[in-house]
């Protein structure tokens, strides 16, 4: 049975020059359109020190900026334009790791806000910030949901299912999906009051399965549809409490039922990505291969992923040969 290898294609955008050293460009959404790969990208200054790994942000701000691509890979320019800046209370240090999905005549950008100014010091709290654009020129923030929960790595599916908007999100250490008739409804913070205690575990559908992802699993690129099922690229998270750095990001790969997208029925046992080269291993977080945006063309799942949390990257590999490896690690029901 042959392992499924992803062919890397190197940094595609990282700091130059006098910024190199207080500035990182990583963890980028892609979105193709018209034969332009719009990439909005995760700009963060000024490394923190003596931070808490496992609760704070090592960077002072973070906002996010739109470079665009070839279909294959190549940067066509990086416009350094803010897409989107901290501007409110639950995101007033930090827009972060943005995933860009196409939805109902917009793209929306589901972000990480972050917050480490109206919450106790150490407690820095990440929320999900939700947003559009129709030309990447300019961008309306739409608001927050769940004010109260840490929550990230989010993204909606690209359509609807069975008539519901279908959120897939992270509440350590699990990924859950829920239903909403709308978009609005994904900000009602009715929904969301007491979720972690309450409807939590009834939404959870992946929880860590093999040792590379046994500190906790989250979404990476938003799922895409394919005729096998939902393709779902995430992260695993390897804890290591005794030594430095304390975690390895490794990218996994997951089929989810197209009509229930909650059932998982093929999942890979390997990694499909993991640190290997040195813009992986070595960063401003070490050990980090962090995929955010992909899509498909001309038969290649194409994928960017931060590296080492300094640098955007990109790799691909055959989506046919990803499909059939995914058939051959069914999920039991």
């Amino acid at each position: 049975m042959k392992k499924i290898n992803f062919e890397r294609l190197g940094v595609v955008l990282e700091p130059r020059g006098k910024e190199f050293k207080t500035v990182a460009k990583f963890n980028a959404g892609m979105a193709l359109d018209n034969g332009i790969v719009h990439m909005a990208y995760r700009f963060a200054v000024w490394a923190r020190h003596g931070y808490d790994e496992r609760a704070e942000s090592c960077y002072v701000v973070d906002d996010i900026r739109y470079a665009c691509l070839t279909p294959e890979g190549k940067l066509i320019r990086d416009t350094e334009r803010p897409l989107l800046q901290p501007s409110l209370p639950w995101d007033s240090t930090g827009c972060q790791d943005p995933r860009i999905v196409p939805f109902e005549g917009h793209f929306y950008l589901i972000y990480c806000g972050w917050d480490r100014n109206t919450v106790p010091v150490g407690k820095d709290l990440p929320r999900v910030g939700l947003a559009r654009t129709k030309d990447f020129k300019t961008c309306e923030k739409l608001g927050v949901i769940g004010h109260y929960t840490w929550d990230k790595d989010a993204c909606i599916f690209p359509e609807r299912i069975n008539g519901k908007v279908a959120f897939m999100h992270r509440v350590s250490p699990n990924i859950q999906i829920d239903y909403f008739d709308s978009i609005e409804d994904l900000m009602d913070q009715r929904f969301w009051d007491k979720y972690d205690r309450k409807r939590c575990a009834q939404s959870t559908v992946m929880k860590a399965a093999y040792p590379w992802e046994s500190g906790k699993v989250g979404g990476s690129l938003p799922p895409i549809k394919t005729d096998k099922g939902w393709l779902l690229i995430y992260h695993g998270v390897e804890d290591h409490p005794n030594r430095k750095p304390i975690f390895t990001y490794r990218a996994g790969a997951a089929l989810l039922d197209l009509k229930n997208p909650s059932k998982v029925i093929g999942r890979l046992p390997y990694p499909i990505l993991e640190p290997e080269t040195d813009y992986e291993k070595f960063g401003d977080v070490d050990n980090v291969v962090f995929p955010v945006g992909g899509y498909l063309h001309n038969g290649y799942l194409y994928m960017s992923y931060g590296g080492a949390d300094r640098c955007v990257a990109m790799a691909r590999t055959p989506l046919d040969g990803l499909l059939d490896a995914l058939q051959e690690h069914k999920v039991a029901s």
